[in-house]
């Protein structure tokens, strides 16, 4: 590779390099951020009550009638 404006190879392939490393960083930072605000509005769902605890009305018959034909 010949020299572009008194720039030799090693220091654009360091320069690549740096280059690369910081796009990195900022890929994954954004991803990081993706991720906690995914965790932050997964936590303000209502989640559906378990059948063991609460009121009962909707849970109890849950399950009992299904029919399995082979």
């Amino acid at each position: 590779m010949s020299e572009i404006s008194g720039v030799g190879a090693a220091s654009m392939s360091y320069a690549k390099e740096a280059y690369s490393a910081n796009l990195n960083k900022d890929v994954i930072a954004h991803r990081g951020q993706q991720a906690l605000d995914l965790l932050e509005s997964a936590s303000s769902v209502n989640p559906t009550p378990a059948a063991s605890s609460g009121n009962h009305a909707t849970t109890d018959n849950l399950g009992q009638s299904v029919n399995i034909r082979v």
